[in-house]
C-alpha cells in the first residue's frame, strides 16, 4: 500500500465535503463508511507504519481505526476535523500495539535524561551522523536507524516516527498528539541525538 502525502482540511470545499460525510455517518449511512475508508485508509496506514514498522500490525491498528470511528463518530464535535481526528485514533491504537510488545529500550536510553539540558540539547558536542555513500547503503541506513527506533522510549519514538517516517509538520504532529510544540521539538531532538549516538556506536565510528 503507498504511503499518501499528509493530507490538510484547510479549503473550504473539503470542509464541506467532510462535513455531508459526518452527517451522513453519523447516520449509520454504509455507503458513507466506503467512503471515509476510500478516502482516509492510505494516510492513516501511513502513520500507523511509520510507528509500529510492521504491515500486518499497521493493517490491524486501521482496522481498528476504521471501526473505532464507526462506533464513535458522535463524539466528533468539529465536522470539518475529520482527518485530525481520525488521525489521533490511529496513532492511539498503534501506541497500544507498540506498548503490547513489552519491548526493551535500548541501553543507552537506560539514564538518557542526564544527557540532555531542560530545553532538549545534549551537554556534550552531538554525535555526527555516519554518511552514507550510495543508495543501497542508505536503504540500509534508513532501515538499521528504523529498528533502532523501535527500541526508544515510546514518547520518542512515537514523535520521531511521524517526523522523519511520516514527514509531518511540527503542528500536525501537535494536532496528533496533543503535545505543546515545544515539547514535540524536545521529544524530536532527543530522539535524533540518541539515534546518532547508537548508530555511530555500531559502525565504529567517532559519535
Amino acid at each position: 500500500m503507498a504511503t499518501a502525502l499528509p493530507q490538510r482540511y484547510l479549503h473550504p470545499v473539503a470542509q464541506l465535503l467532510s462535513g455531508s460525510l459526518v452527517e451522513r455517518l453519523r447516520r449509520r449511512d454504509r455507503a458513507a463508511f466506503t467512503e471515509l475508508c476510500h478516502s482516509h485508509r492510505d494516510r492513516l496506514y501511513a502513520i500507523a507504519l511509520s510507528v509500529l514498522r510492521d504491515r500486518e500490525e499497521a493493517r490491524d491498528a486501521l482496522q481498528d481505526t476504521l471501526t473505532s470511528a464507526w462506533r464513535s463518530i458522535d463524539q466528533l464535535q468539529d465536522d470539518t476535523a475529520l482527518g485530525a481526528w481520525l488521525g489521533r485514533i490511529v496513532l492511539n491504537h498503534a501506541r497500544m500495539r507498540l506498548r503490547s510488545r513489552r519491548r526493551k529500550p535500548m541501553e543507552l536510553v537506560d539514564d538518557f535524561e542526564t544527557w540532555f539540558s531542560a530545553d532538549g540539547h545534549r551537554a556534550s558536542d552531538p554525535p555526527v551522523w555516519p554518511r552514507a555513500d550510495d543508495a543501497i547503503d542508505r536503504a540500509r541506513f534508513a532501515n538499521r536507524l528504523g529498528e533502532l527506533a523501535a527500541g526508544l522510549p515510546e514518547e520518542l519514538h512515537v514523535v520521531w516516527a511521524l517526523a522523519d517516517v511520516q514527514h509531518l509538520s511540527m503542528q500536525e504532529i501537535v494536532d496528533l498528539t496533543g503535545l505543546h510544540l515545544a515539547n514535540v521539538k524536545t521529544r524530536l531532538h532527543r530522539a535524533r541525538l540518541l539515534l546518532r549516538e547508537r548508530l555511530g556506536a555500531e559502525i565504529g565510528r567517532p559519535a
